[in-house]
């Protein structure tokens, strides 16, 4: 599979560009679907949650034509119940799911006000390239989800992050640290608007960083 990592929050364009450009599998960032609204504690971020399963996520297949995403997606479940779920999907419509279970609160980092902890166990599934996973936001960088996706028996980690420049070299330093502790590939996205850093990160299962081939995309 070759594989994008889209830092860009425009998703719609990003998923028809990558796929003319021959990509497989689509890696959006953290909250691929809205603005990173946890940033401030206004409340009207809350306004943004979709009823589950989201109908973004179904649009974003659909864009995908045949292809695969990887996305998160602000969720309500009910009256004052919200979780970040980020969901493997593709031609066989969704496939995997898991909720985020380390949610930050800090300056700038206010996503205890708008979600909880995801609480099930995450689930694994098979792509082309083998058995994969996903991990978002700040379970990133929380070893006890590394060590649940890693008891599932996955070949790859595809991950979503949205990060400032140090944060990000933070997660990037621990992704590539789980990679090779468990023998894993890992892909991630980080978010590239306004405050973060951008850009992604990939890593073979000894930890060495991977290089995108001349399309920009990441064969696994």
């Amino acid at each position: 599979m070759r594989v994008a990592l889209v830092s860009d929050t425009d998703w719609r364009a990003a998923i028809a560009r990558e796929r003319r450009r021959g990509a497989d599998l689509v890696c959006l960032p953290h909250l691929s679907f809205a603005p990173y609204f946890a940033a401030s504690r206004d409340r009207n971020g809350l306004e943004l949650a979709e009823r589950a399963p989201s109908r973004a996520v179904r649009e974003a297949v659909e864009l995908a034509v045949g292809g695969w995403i990887t996305a998160s997606a602000y969720e309500s479940e009910g009256e004052g119940v919200f979780y970040v779920t980020a969901y493997i999907a593709g031609p066989q419509a969704t496939v995997a799911t898991s909720r985020q279970q380390a949610v930050e609160a800090g300056p700038g980092r206010y996503e205890q006000m708008f979600w909880s902890p995801g609480h099930a166990a995450p689930v694994a599934v098979e792509l082309p390239s083998g058995r994969a996973a996903t991990l978002v936001g700040a379970d990133l960088r929380a070893p006890v989800a590394w060590a649940a996706v890693a008891a599932l028996g996955v070949s790859y980690v595809l991950g979503g992050a949205g990060e400032p420049c140090e944060l990000w070299r933070r997660t990037c330093r621990v992704a590539a640290g789980m990679a090779a502790a468990y023998g894993m590939t890992v892909l991630v996205a980080n978010r590239g608007d306004a405050g973060f850093a951008g850009g992604n990160a990939a890593f073979a299962p000894d930890g060495r960083a991977l290089q995108a081939d001349d399309d920009g995309l990441y064969v696994v």
